[in-house]
């Protein structure tokens, strides 16, 4: 069975890593996605909460830092003023994604689609990471 994610607010903590192990990732424009909140990469690192910021920066947690890192595949458009103000259009814009991914994937068997999630995973850090 084809695994899809879908980030559309914040994603955090150990739930997060969960969502990267799917075939394909999709993330709402202004969705935020990581292991760890900005406040508290800056209370480990340095000891000072007020850092989120910096922190932020660093974590590259944003759907298209996500996409140039090749954790997201796919980053769907809000519309004007956030997916709020018109959620029946992003969630229509969502299911436009996760179908086309559907039919990337239609061909694979069960094998086939492990192994493609695999690498996935196996692949995350290799595009880019360092600064």
């Amino acid at each position: 069975m084809p695994l899809i994610s879908v980030v559309i607010g914040e994603g955090g903590s150990g739930g997060a890593v969960a969502f990267a192990t799917a075939n394909r990732v999709v993330m709402l424009e202004h969705s935020i996605y990581s292991v760890i909140s900005p406040e508290g990469c800056a209370s480990i690192l340095w000891k000072d909460a007020e850092k989120m910021r910096e922190a932020a920066e660093a974590l590259r947690l944003t759907a298209q830092d996500l996409q140039n890192l090749g954790v997201a595949d796919h980053v769907v458009t809000e519309p004007m003023g956030g997916a709020h103000r018109d959620a029946n259009t992003a969630m229509a814009d969502v299911g436009v994604a996760i179908q086309s991914m559907l039919n990337e994937m239609k061909a694979m068997d069960g094998p086939a689609l492990i192994m493609d999630r695999q690498q996935k995973y196996l692949d995350l850090g290799s595009k880019g990471l360092a600064a």
